[in-house]
């Protein structure tokens, strides 16, 4: 008789939702101004909220760390709103990882990204044959179009490393200059961006290191972590009116599960356990 996989099962079961005050929600990574400002005016156009940002609860504690959706609590902060839907997550699930973005840089050149790294307290320049393993001393890897790869080595210590990476990162901060992939094959790199200069592979931070950061109030550059979980609620579709309504976060959080519910009821929820690639973003 076949055994059942418990595990399989537990991923198929909905997620936490929850709606939360907006500003207890505590970042560990800066919000992304331009892509702030699109959504800005994307929620005052058709006043939808499509996916929960991603909150992780330290220690059995009340702290709340956002783990994804810094930009778009950003801009419900902006628009003075003072609740958000939020999925919830325990910050020790085994379920739970943290990995990295690449950053595919355009336009800018080898030697306006290596100067730049150049000028920067602290970090050396140096070729490599391979990007190296990820290590405490490891600012990022860059691998150029020709394959030669760059390594640029900071500082050991997690709050100069913090500080180093955004100097260097706010170079090409610019949805013109950058866009985060999940990728690294150089072929495919030049036929998506057809002004792709270099492809920017960072060491990942732990768990711990992000719980750190979060403790001592210091953010990371915007998108260098990519959070990995076990299951994940997308296109929940909330109307925005329903997170402004002077309702009390006790009534907002019945009319979710009241929701919820109904969508369950009407068969609209669906699991995809496979790899999704989303269009519209």
């Amino acid at each position: 008789m076949p055994v059942e996989n418990n595990d399989y099962l537990k991923i198929g079961e909905l997620p936490d939702l929850s709606i939360v005050p907006v500003n207890e929600v505590v970042f560990h990574e800066e919000p992304d101004m331009e892509r702030v400002a699109d959504l800005v005016e994307r929620f005052g156009a058709d006043g939808v909220l499509k996916n929960p940002p991603v909150v992780a609860y330290l220690d059995g504690s009340q702290r709340r760390v956002l783990l994804d959706g810094a930009n778009r609590v950003t801009a419900l902060r902006t628009l003075d709103f003072p609740h958000v839907l939020v999925q919830l997550i325990a910050y020790d699930d085994p379920g739970l990882a943290i990995d990295r973005w690449h950053h595919a840089v355009e336009h800018l050149s080898t030697d306006q990204l290596l100067d730049h790294a150049r000028r920067i307290v602290g970090v050396s320049v140096q070729a490599v044959p391979e990007c190296p393993p990820p290590a405490d001393g490891n600012l990022c890897c860059l691998t150029l179009p020709d394959g030669k790869r760059i390594v640029l080595e900071g500082a050991q210590d997690l709050f100069d490393k913090v500080e180093q990476l955004r100097e260097f990162t706010k170079l090409y901060h610019r949805k013109t200059y950058m866009d985060r992939v999940s990728y690294t094959n150089l072929a495919h790199l030049g036929r998506n961006y057809s002004n792709f200069t270099a492809l920017v592979s960072f060491s990942p931070f732990a768990k711990q290191d992000l719980a750190r950061l979060a403790d001592a109030g210091v953010l990371l550059p915007s998108g260098l972590t990519r959070v990995l979980l076990p299951k994940r609620a997308l296109r929940f579709n909330v109307q925005l009116d329903v997170l402004r309504s002077r309702l009390t976060i006790e009534e907002k959080n019945l009319w979710l599960q009241e929701t919820i519910q109904q969508k369950i009821t009407e068969k609209c929820i669906r699991f995809y356990r496979e790899p999704t690639f989303f269009f519209d973003e």
